[in-house]
């Protein structure tokens, strides 16, 4: 009998509306990507919908609230290759639940996310100037909450180098390509 596909990890993305919630989940997927870790994201809408945004930029919509302790088996049947989810609108607390948390802060709120739970924070305004300069694909703040999920949550060792500031090797891909074609010699 074959092993069974496992269940993504589970981590809730929190802070108050406007912090920088969704920023958030798009640079680490970003981050995540360039690790070659396939990440998604769920959503629970204030109209009780669930928005699953998966790896290849599809998505799917459940007209009705999904548990937290729903979501990776869900997210199994639509693409057993994730390894991880990304859980935005859902409180610290659900279904019994405690799941790990990255708390995305506004300024002067603490977390509100119980010590037992909380991976990392991070500043949702510093998150959005340096998104503002760089993109999303930068090795900054959202690179160091890469490496706290991966160590804390997927248990991997982080990034030997971070996300946006790997550097191909010399030969390979296009920048290989390039280099070969410029070489002198």
């Amino acid at each position: 009998m074959p092993d069974p596909i496992p269940l993504a990890h589970l981590v809730r993305i929190a802070g108050a509306p406007g912090s920088g919630k969704s920023l958030l989940i798009t640079a680490l997927t970003e981050a995540f990507r360039a690790r070659g870790i396939r990440t998604a994201s769920a959503t629970l809408r204030t109209d009780g919908a669930t928005v699953f945004v998966m790896p290849n930029s599809g998505r799917a919509t459940l007209d009705r609230p999904l548990g937290l302790d729903e979501l990776p088996a869900l997210l199994r049947s639509l693409d057993p290759s994730v390894r991880l989810l990304l859980a935005e609108g859902y409180p610290a607390v659900a279904d019994g639940i405690l799941a790990p948390t990255v708390e995305v802060l506004m300024w002067g709120v603490g977390p509100a996310t119980p010590a037992a739970a909380l991976v990392a924070t991070i500043d949702g305004a510093a998150l959005l100037r340096q998104f503002q300069r760089t993109g999303p694909k930068d090795a900054g703040l959202a690179a160091e909450v890469a490496d706290a999920i991966q160590s804390r949550v997927l248990g991997q060792p982080p990034s030997a180098q971070s996300a946006g500031t790997r550097t191909p090797e010399a030969g390979s891909g296009v920048v290989g390509g390039i280099r070969r074609w410029f070489r002198r010699g």
